[in-house]
């Protein structure tokens, strides 16, 4: 049987859908990213994004933006930064995990309930690696996740990835809460439990705490000073007394700038703690 285009027979719709075509199949051709058409639904929607705001700048369609990306740096640079954050994977960055695991966990109570939340989850590898090292720390916990995009959260809570996802990963974590089947990736239901996620718009509104870690990860790439600045503060605003907000390295400079109190975790590791928190235990 034919699979129908996707777009349906809405012009509009197909257009927008073409446009994103020849923008994956740029960005591959010139970076190896994307993986043209089999992009997932959450990735398209991100090109699409910007596809729509290189158009209005320019006055012109989607598609004639796409068409044009050979000349329009700003617009590819976006595009393939989308695309390498959207490239989410468990375990991304071991320095901070284990930095949580070593002198995080040891300086919370040991009967303290942890929550936990992944602010801009994508599809949800960091959320559920966050619920992997609380477990296997044995401590009581629970992980939001949330994001914006509807097709990234769906993804999340079907806990369905490629094997490839996993490369990071600790084995002891992947054996204990992972299970492959038919290639790919299933995460077990004991961790799907206590790992939830949430369609969420940041800018508009933030998970209320308190939470004992937070992560808030390469969103500030999507959002301009003022609006990511002050999601940034209401995160932190967010955070139990004792609690650590960790940002991509990239960005601790503009979270110090947008005011919010850096914290050394180690030597290799800078978190942010919440207005007013002395009782990190940390300098």
């Amino acid at each position: 049987m034919t699979r129908p285009p996707r777009g349906g027979g809405d012009p509009a719709a197909r257009s927008a859908e073409r446009a994103v075509d020849l923008a994956l199949a740029e960005v591959e051709r010139r970076y190896g990213l994307g993986r043209s058409l089999a992009a997932p639904g959450w990735v398209r929607e991100r090109v699409l994004t910007i596809l729509n705001g290189a158009a209005v700048r320019d006055g012109v369609s989607p598609l004639v933006a796409a068409e044009r990306l050979q000349e329009d740096r700003q617009a590819i640079e976006e595009i393939v930064g989308a695309l390498r954050v959207g490239e989410t994977r468990f375990y991304r960055d071991p320095i901070t995990w284990e930095a949580i695991a070593s002198s995080i966990l040891p300086r919370l109570p040991p009967d303290l309930p942890i929550a936990g939340l992944s602010a801009g989850c994508s599809t949800g590898e960091e959320a559920y690696t966050l619920g992997m090292v609380l477990a296997s720390a044995g401590r009581r916990f629970s992980v939001l996740g949330v994001d914006r995009s509807v097709p990234a959260i769906e993804a999340a809570r079907e806990a369905v990835y490629s094997a490839e996802a996993a490369e990071q990963l600790p084995p002891a974590l992947a054996q204990r809460y992972c299970e492959l089947k038919g290639g790919a990736l299933h995460i077990c239901q004991e961790l799907r439990d206590v790992v939830s996620f949430e369609v969420c718009d940041l800018v508009h509104a933030v998970p209320s705490g308190g939470f004992q870690i937070i992560f808030f990860k390469n969103v500030l790439l999507y959002l301009a000073e003022p609006a990511g600045d002050a999601v940034a503060r209401r995160l932190a605003a967010e955070l139990d007394p004792g609690g650590l907000l960790f940002p991509a390295a990239s960005e601790a400079p503009r979270l110090c700038g947008a005011g919010l109190t850096p914290v050394r975790v180690n030597a290799q590791v800078i978190a942010f703690r919440g207005p007013g928190n002395e009782r990190t235990g940390f300098p």
